[in-house]
């Protein structure tokens, strides 16, 4: 199916409540028209390539007897993720692709959909909404119960999360990364790490990423920690580096922001038997980037997906595609002092995950006992 740009303006329909069965599960809520007929064009695309939320929603639905109606002209801007960033810089950012030709201005609400993640406003959120002119005091979300509207404009959403995406969508990163750009070409190598972000979560910790760090740093990468930088300083990074590299993940989809013609070094996700992660793939097609991709070698072990990485494959591949280590101290070897002050470190992160889980378990079996006491 290709991609028209299109949109709808509906009068005097009504928007159905989110609903969701389960994660995995169905997701419902979209836009109908007066006549109780669906708007394809507010349906989520959902359910593909391991996606966990399948979009069902009834092609025709009873209009609801006695719903408050919002008054004026609303614009439609989709499900809202501002509380995931790796699915609202793909998913959410997808229909504000029609605040070029239709500017927020002429509008007297946005209104999204909460999504599962909630409605939680974080930073790259308002800095999203601000650099398309919509004022935070006019978002609205669609509550737990159907409502009916006098106008709302329905965008098509230009990215089908792990299937597609429009190239033109291309313009709504650029419009947040333009005044940010340096002049000249872009140079910096950028590695993402999520060691930082690992110590206060026990999900998909890579338990040497200590280790890795080093292994970019002598090929003259900078460690970034992302959740520890502002977005817009984020997005400065971003937009002026020649190489980002980092584990498949939300962090890495940031090469959205990066310019055309640069790379990306995807360390693969034992999630994905040896693929790409469909969502990185489509990232990079997406931005017009060099994607090298380093398949996982290593182990994988415990429910949380705790990694341990072969650090000789790894060399050997950056190596196999020319990121050789680099400057005065590439030959310089970690010393068996900061071996041995790293081997606890990996330890640690090996056994907390599981620790982590442990008492998360017995925690909720005390909490159900006291409950039936």
């Amino acid at each position: 199916m290709e991609y028209q740009r299109a949109f709808e303006t509906v009068a005097g329909g009504f928007v159905a409540p989110t609903r969701v069965t389960g994660i995995p599960g169905d997701l419902a809520g979209c836009v109908y028209r007066a006549d109780g007929s669906k708007v394809a064009l507010s349906e989520r695309f959902g359910g593909h390539r391991g996606d966990m939320l399948r979009s069902v929603n009834p092609d025709r639905m009873p209009r609801p007897e006695g719903a408050p109606v919002m008054k004026g002209r609303g614009l439609y801007l989709g499900h809202f993720m501002g509380d995931h960033y790796g699915h609202f810089i793909t998913e959410t950012l997808s229909t504000f692709w029609i605040l070029e030709p239709m500017p927020a201005a002429g509008f007297d609400y946005v209104l999204f959909h909460p999504f599962v993640f909630g409605q939680a406003m974080r930073e790259h959120a308002r800095h999203s909404l601000r650099a398309f002119g919509i004022d935070e005091g006019r978002v609205r979300f669609v509550g737990p119960e159907a409502a009916g509207f006098e106008e709302l404009v329905v965008p098509e959403r230009l990215l089908r999360l792990n299937q597609s995406a429009d190239p033109s969508l291309r313009r709504v990163y650029r419009r947040l990364t333009a005044p940010l750009e340096r002049p000249g070409p872009p140079g910096e190598r950028l590695y993402l790490s999520r060691r930082r972000l690992n110590a206060r979560r026990s999900e998909r910790v890579v338990a040497n990423e200590v280790r890795i760090e080093a292994i970019f740093a002598r090929r003259g990468f900078r460690v970034v920690y992302p959740e520890e930088t502002g977005f817009e300083a984020q997005l400065r990074l971003y937009c002026n580096a020649a190489v980002l590299a980092g584990p498949s993940g939300s962090a890495l989809h940031n090469s959205l922001f990066m310019r055309e013609g640069t790379r990306v070094v995807e360390l693969g996700d034992p999630r994905y038997r040896g693929e790409p992660s469909p969502t990185q793939a489509l990232c990079d097609a997406l931005a017009g980037v060099r994607s090298d991709f380093v398949p996982f070698a290593g182990r994988q072990f415990g429910r949380r997906w705790t990694m341990l990485v072969d650090t000789r494959h790894l060399e050997a591949e950056l190596d196999r595609i020319g990121l050789a280590p680099t400057g005065p101290g590439a030959a310089a070897r970690p010393s068996p002092l900061s071996w041995a002050r790293d081997a606890g470190e990996v330890a640690y992160r090996s056994v907390r995950p599981t620790i982590h889980g442990l008492a998360r378990s017995a925690y909720g079996r005390l909490r159900r006992a006291a409950g039936r006491g």
